[in-house]
């Protein structure tokens, strides 16, 4: 009986086991090497997440799991302890592929045959933002040099008016063709806090100078003289910006700014005996802004190259300097004063614009509609340039 009954129970057993579904080890998803200088281990799959660690270039990982761009990996800290976290699939290599886990799955006798698969449609790549890499302390600095577009109005009405003014004065016709101001260079600097992937705040100062020479020959049968002007005009802003990154590169940026500004001007005619020159400069300050956007693109791990378009916009008057007078006789004279742009009548009574630095508003015999001059520093820039990321 007891032999029955142990008979019995072996059979059971037996029988309960071959009914068991098969199972399989669990097993990694693929093993991967780190390609970047330095990845960045975040909370969650998305690259405004918190970074949990920083793992340095060649390390290789076990990636347990991948949701779309993201892989799931397993890092071995110094003190043996293991931490979890995301990492972007554009910072690694897939070194060995793992085996997945899967489960058995019966089939129903019933089932009808699986109908076939419907092809995929395609997909075009996405442009992603790339990668933004930091080290603790998320500070850039920036250096560029470029070109920007002016409009001194007052100043260059000043300057063509005095060619005029004394072609008239002389009785001599002027040439067309003289050279204005409409050019500077530039040369800036930044150091920003880059608060997010988007977002980056400010401190920064650039250098804008221009300055255009030009002569012009007056002659007739009995007079032969050459006229020289020189207009120059720059600022030094020091401003306070943002930049916002919508994605793939591409940022927004505005900057609000206090500028120092200085204007000047050079006279000269002479002819083969004697010359005579007037050569002024003055300054002012006030606020100023910029708007523009730019694209950058990396070149290194931390290191970017960018390009700017802004529009500035800046205007001043009240400028304050002085004025020298020199001729070939040896005589000097320096008077203090305030930048003024005011009309002028030549020898045949014809009105011309005329800039220079006065002790008080022009009234002599002759000059009309005389007002402090307005520098205006409006215009576009455009700069080439490197940031460096901390």
């Amino acid at each position: 009986m007891k032999q029955t009954v142990v008979f019995l129970l072996l059979a059971l057993v037996t029988g309960a086991m071959s009914a068991a579904p098969p199972q399989e080890a669990p097993g990694r998803m693929a093993k991967v090497r780190i390609t970047a200088e330095q990845a960045n281990l975040r909370e969650k799959p998305d690259i405004g997440s918190s970074i949990v660690q920083q793992i340095p270039g060649g390390t290789v990982l076990e990636a347990d799991r991948k949701e779309g761009e993201w892989y799931f990996v397993r890092y071995t800290l110094e003190d043996g302890g293991v931490i979890g976290g995301w990492i972007h699939e554009s910072l690694v290599e897939v070194i060995e592929a793992g085996r997945p886990v899967r489960k058995a799955i019966k089939k129903p006798a019933d089932e009808a045959p699986a109908r076939k698969r419907s092809r995929r449609p395609i997909r075009f790549p996405r442009i992603k933002m790339p990668e933004f890499r930091s080290g603790l302390i998320p500070l850039e600095i920036s250096f560029s040099a470029g070109l920007a577009t002016l409009a001194p109005q007052d100043l260059n009405d000043g300057t063509r008016g005095y060619v005029d003014w004394y072609g008239a004065s002389i009785g001599i016709p002027v040439p067309d063709g003289t050279d204005l101001l409409k050019l500077a260079f530039l040369a800036g600097f930044e150091l920003s806090y880059r608060i997010s992937p988007r977002l980056a705040v400010g401190l920064g100062a650039d250098f804008v100078r221009g300055a255009n020479g030009d002569k012009t020959e007056l002659s007739d049968a009995a007079l032969t003289e050459t006229l020289s002007t020189r207009p120059s005009a720059g600022c030094v802003p020091v401003r306070v910006g943002v930049r916002f990154y919508p994605g793939a590169g591409l940022y927004f940026r505005g900057a609000l700014g206090l500028y120092a500004v200085k204007a000047g001007y050079r006279f000269r005619h002479e002819d083969a005996t004697s010359w005579e020159q007037w050569k002024g400069s003055a300054t002012a300050s006030g606020l100023g802004g910029e708007a523009g956007f730019g694209g950058e693109w990396d070149v290194a791990s931390r290191t970017v190259l960018f390009v700017e378009a802004d529009f500035r916009m800046a205007s001043f008057s009240g400028l304050t300097g002085r004025n020298v007078y020199t001729n070939s006789g040896g005589e000097a004279q320096t008077e203090p004063g305030t930048l003024y742009q005011f009309r002028k009548a030549a020898a045949d009574e014809s009105i011309h614009s005329l800039v220079f630095v006065r002790a008080t508003a022009p009234s002599e015999t002759g000059v009309v509609d005389s007002r402090r001059a307005r520098i205006n520093l409006s215009g576009a820039a455009f700069r080439v340039g490197v940031r460096y990321r901390f």
